[in-house]
């Protein structure tokens, strides 16, 4: 994926050169000036998602109900390019099953979150950045970062890998007080009656190998099972050779199952003088602090922000900046991520809170 990924930024290189190796200076220069002079009017017209995704489409269109190959038919009344099946005369467009069918906004504003979201904005920044609403903000943020899902799901872990768990507190934000699963109580720094690891605490299983591949994937509440690891690291293991973890009882029979080799750290150590786990420890740190300026992250979204980290932690250890956005346009924009709007407040809880709020319960 990388080695296409790198052709493919290569080829839109040499398209540019092309175009431009016959200009001198002056004329270069000219060009340049024109292009800052005119970027917002060539980026915001009507068409101008139809445009992008058609110049940088790489494989034919063929219909999903009977298999034949798409032909053009016509413009709609926006510009945007028109197919038709010649089997059972389906008609679609240029922007069907993409992220932004049904999108009033331009190429621009799309770009531009996207740029956004790279550098971690907020949504009320977004809003403002774009001159956008803050829910339609909230919208396009949550598009994308479920659009992000195709390409956390190819994520595979190979050779040397180092393993360990995040904990994270149950957070209800956006919850409505008629749905809320436990009674309302004061915020305190002690919230919970359980001390350290207990059902009321997500466990993240965390894991990088050898070539920066990341997985954080939320596996259930409490401490750390072999049926969690199966559920999470188990199906992203390729040509695995061992895992550097701590001496938990839920990898030793893991890597049994798996028949990789298990460098246990001492419970309580980031190392024992020659093996250590100190990559992904620091990729929690990194995680932290990422997530605090976010002031509270819902536990019903949780695993999207999780994705939008190991996108940009990924991403950024293998293209430069200028890179890293054509290819997330590429990821996001161009590729069939089409999602609608009440799926976004319709998503279910990656946890079970009847097992997490049982107490509560059993009190009602």
């Amino acid at each position: 994926v990388q080695a296409e990924n790198n052709g493919s930024y290569r080829l839109y290189n040499m398209k540019i050169e092309e175009l431009i190796k016959d200009l001198d200076p002056i004329s270069i220069i000219e060009f340049k000036n024109y292009l800052l002079e005119h970027l917002t009017e060539l980026c915001c017209k009507k068409d101008s998602n139809s445009i992008v995704i058609s110049s940088h489409r790489r494989e034919d269109l063929f219909c999903e109900k009977c298999g034949c190959k798409f032909y053009k038919n016509g413009k709609t009344k926006t510009g945007i390019q028109k197919y038709i099946c010649p089997g059972c005369k389906n008609t679609v467009s240029e922007t069907t099953n993409t992220i932004i069918y049904c999108s009033k906004l331009s190429f621009e504003v799309w770009s531009n979150v996207i740029d956004n979201l790279l550098n971690g904005f907020s949504i009320r920044r977004i809003a403002e950045e774009n001159n956008i609403s803050i829910l339609t903000s909230f919208r396009i943020r949550h598009k994308i970062l479920m659009a992000l899902t195709t390409f956390i799901d190819n994520i595979e872990l190979s050779g040397e890998i180092q393993s360990d768990e995040k904990y994270f507190s149950i957070n209800l934000k956006g919850t409505k007080p008629n749905k809320m699963p436990r009674f309302s109580k004061r915020r305190t720094s002690t919230s919970s009656q359980y001390k350290g690891i207990s059902h009321h605490k997500i466990c993240v299983v965390s894991s990088i190998d050898e070539k920066d591949n990341l997985l954080l994937k939320i596996t259930g509440l409490g401490r750390c099972t072999t049926e969690m690891l199966e559920n999470s690291l188990g199906k992203k293991l390729n040509n695995a050779k061992s895992i550097n973890a701590d001496s938990a009882s839920a990898y030793q029979k893991f890597c049994l199952e798996h028949n990789l080799k298990l460098n246990a750290v001492p419970s309580g150590f980031h190392s024992d003088g020659q093996i250590n786990i100190a990559e992904i420890n620091g990729v929690h740190s990194q995680l932290e602090v990422w997530l605090s300026k976010f002031r509270g992250v819902s536990t019903r979204h949780l695993q999207e922000y999780l994705n939008w980290f190991t996108y940009i932690f990924i991403m950024k250890k293998r293209f430069n900046l200028n890179q890293l956005r054509t290819e997330s346009y590429s990821n996001i924009i161009i590729d069939n991520n089409y999602i609608k709007s009440n799926k976004i407040f319709s998503m279910e809880m990656p946890i079970d809170l009847n097992i997490a709020y049982a107490e509560y319960t059993n009190q009602s």
